[in-house]
């Protein structure tokens, strides 16, 4: 989606430099008790040092961030993002007074809402009564129902698997773009969750939900870049969007009228079915009843739950098939139990090194190089007197706590199963030095569910498929970089073929 000329062209036009330049001037606030990284020459509040941080951002946050780090220590430093500037912690009082505060002092709504942007790219109206809903639905109906909800995620999760890689007894390797064919697989087991069967296999369906990923993937990198009263223009250049959510709507629409007939047996506690659009459709009161807002809405939700799946999981294929002597040890883990108990959310539980794994490539690599992000609604201070004014953006540095070294032994270093012995390491748990799902009170709700189907995935895939890297690549591909955003090599193809009987 990167090379398409629609978006070369935006990316390029001397016009976008011009539009930024007037609207990073509104914007301006004044930052100057924080030390700048990233550009070194004049105020915080000329744009030249604004643009020439910005640009640098974009493609070497990493970099910035560690001079940042280097620099300062555990002292916040501010950096320029193509939006705005923000304020980088990375001490972990501070850091722990920030995921405490509260939302009318340090909003994490409002913050993820302009850096997403999934609202304005789906036109959500963010105001409506029904707008945390989802979310607040997800938390109980998760905790309520895990097993359950793992077993029908593992169903169509494993069905995906075979159907798009296949099930056939095949000598030969077969090529695929990996990060495309795990965001497809990904994507059909997250239908099953949000819509339920049989909507979540139907091949239109599933292929509207993947352009209109695309779509919204695209639109962010554009918001990113121009001024908010010119985003609509260039939205209506660069995507399909509207014609592709009107064609869900419709296909939804007959599955929305199913759950508003049978909602009356939500009257009758033991007659209740735990299905989440029925649950979506009989609690919502507002613009959520109808049925467009409520497809956008499940879309949005659909989007920034599956990536971050994707890519770590994807981010793991790469270091197996860069080092493919590592699928013995797991198969030796993996073969066992699922000949003695099955696939089963117990059975998952007990996979270790899978575990290990997983949890190690995603502290090596992560999702995004900041977390934490935040905005804040007044003026406000933290406990040492660091001020923060209102409006300002504040985000956590997330390698300093994933890479220390009194945490870690060789913290660069990867090792697949540093976690194996230790269950009280396992991915879901979360500590001080593994913020991969958040801390306190804004905690990842589905990071059970996502944990397993993350090791259903890859543990499926070790078991059934031998797994390398073609001749184009002897080490692991690098990671693509734009912004705070870690997503894996996109251009990169992994070869797999059915596993070999010994």
């Amino acid at each position: 989606m990167w090379h398409t000329p629609r978006i070369v062209l935006l990316l390029t036009s001397g016009v976008i430099p011009v539009l930024v330049l007037f609207s990073k001037r509104r914007r301006a606030q004044n930052l100057d008790d924080f030390p700048t990284v990233g550009c070194s020459f004049g105020p915080s509040r000329c744009f030249s040092n604004f643009y020439v941080g910005a640009s640098r951002f974009l493609v070497d946050a990493p970099g910035v961030l560690r001079e940042g780090y280097e620099k300062y220590g555990n002292r916040p430093f501010k950096v320029a993002t193509m939006l705005r500037w923000t304020i980088v912690f990375s001490d972990p009082k501070q850091t722990m007074e920030i995921t405490d505060a509260a939302e009318e002092d340090l909003s994490f709504r409002e913050a993820m809402k302009d850096i997403m942007g999934v609202d304005d790219t789906l036109e959500i109206n963010a105001d409506s009564p029904d707008h945390d809903l989802l979310a607040e639905l997800l938390k109980s109906h998760i905790a309520r129902n895990a097993t359950k909800i793992c077993g029908e995620v593992q169903d169509e999760l494993l069905a995906s698997l075979e159907n798009v890689l296949g099930n056939e007894s095949d000598a030969d390797w077969t090529s695929i773009p990996a990060l495309s064919t795990v965001n497809r697989i990904m994507m059909q087991t997250w239908q099953r969750f949000f819509v339920g069967y049989p909507l979540c296999r139907n091949s239109e369906w599933c292929s509207l939900v993947a352009k209109i990923h695309k779509d919204v993937s695209i639109l962010s990198v554009i918001r990113r870049i121009v001024p908010s009263w010119t985003f609509r223009f260039f939205a209506k250049m660069a995507s399909n969007l509207e014609a592709n959510v009107n064609r869900a709507t419709m296909l939804l629409g007959p599955v929305v009228e199913a759950c508003i007939s049978e909602v009356d047996e939500y009257a009758v506690p033991g007659q209740q079915k735990i299905d989440f659009l029925a649950r979506l459709v009989k609690r919502s009161t507002g613009e959520d009843s109808l049925l467009k807002n409520l497809t956008t809405r499940l879309l949005g939700f659909t989007i920034a739950v599956a990536s971050t799946p994707s890519n770590t999981l994807t981010h793991a294929l790469y270091h197996l098939a860069t080092n493919p002597d590592f699928a013995q040890t797991l198969r030796d883990e993996v073969d066992p139990i699922v000949q003695r108990d099955g696939w089963n959310v117990q059975s998952v539980a007990n996979m270790r090194k899978i575990d290990s794994f997983l949890r190690e490539s995603a502290r090596i690599n992560g999702v995004s190089s900041l977390g934490f992000f935040r905005q804040a609604m007044r003026d406000f201070s933290l406990s040492d007197g660091t001020f923060l004014p209102k409006d300002c953006f504040i985000a956590v540095s997330l390698p300093p706590f994933h890479r220390d070294s009194t945490a870690y032994e060789a913290p660069d270093e990867f090792r697949p199963f540093r976690f194996s012995d230790n269950p009280e390491h396992s991915m879901s748990t979360i500590s001080p030095h593994w913020l991969f799902f958040g801390y306190g009170k804004h905690l990842c709700p589905g990071r059970f569910l996502l944990t397993h189907q993350l090791k259903v995935m890859f543990a499926y895939m070790v078991s059934a498929y031998d797994i390398r890297f073609g001749d184009e690549w002897t080490s692991r591909p690098p990671n693509f970089i734009f912004g705070e955003g870690v997503v894996p090599n996109l251009s990169a193809h992994v070869s797999y073929r059915r596993r070999q009987a010994r």
